[in-house]
């Protein structure tokens, strides 16, 4: 099965229904079971630190939190995602000088997925497998 890892951009564009057409497919084939979307904690710390500054400008940005957290425990394909020791040999081996950006890679390094994202310099670097559009 296809899986891919998703950062903060590509997350808060799909909750809010922003997604490119060719990532919005890749998304509509993980809701139909066919590829995975993996969703890292360091991700999900991210979106939780945003909506709490009310970035995302959400009525209560707490009772979202609640909502989302809720769809993605309750997903079949959106698995959350953590980081082990042989993914922080890899994050070693990396390098990408933005530490999220560095943690993401290095998963999806581990975990042979591709990263949705529109940070370029994720989609410029050779060492990962990116994709937006």
């Amino acid at each position: 099965m296809t899986r891919y890892i998703l950062d903060t951009v590509a997350f808060v564009k799909y909750l809010n229904d922003e997604l490119p057409d060719k990532v919005d497919r890749l998304f509509k084939t993980a809701e139909r079971g066919e590829s995975l979307l993996l969703l890292p904690h360091i991700v999900i710390g991210e979106f939780i630190y945003i909506s709490l500054k009310n970035r995302l400008n959400t009525e209560n940005p707490t009772a979202f939190i609640k909502e989302v957290l809720d769809l993605i425990w309750a997903s079949k394909y959106i698995q959350p995602v953590d980081m082990g020791m042989a993914t922080w040999e890899v994050f070693l081996e990396l390098n990408i000088p933005e530490l999220h950006d560095r943690m993401i890679c290095a998963l999806a390094k581990a975990e042979k997925a591709t990263i949705i994202t529109s940070d370029e310099d994720i989609l410029k670097n050779e060492r990962v497998e990116s994709i937006w559009e």
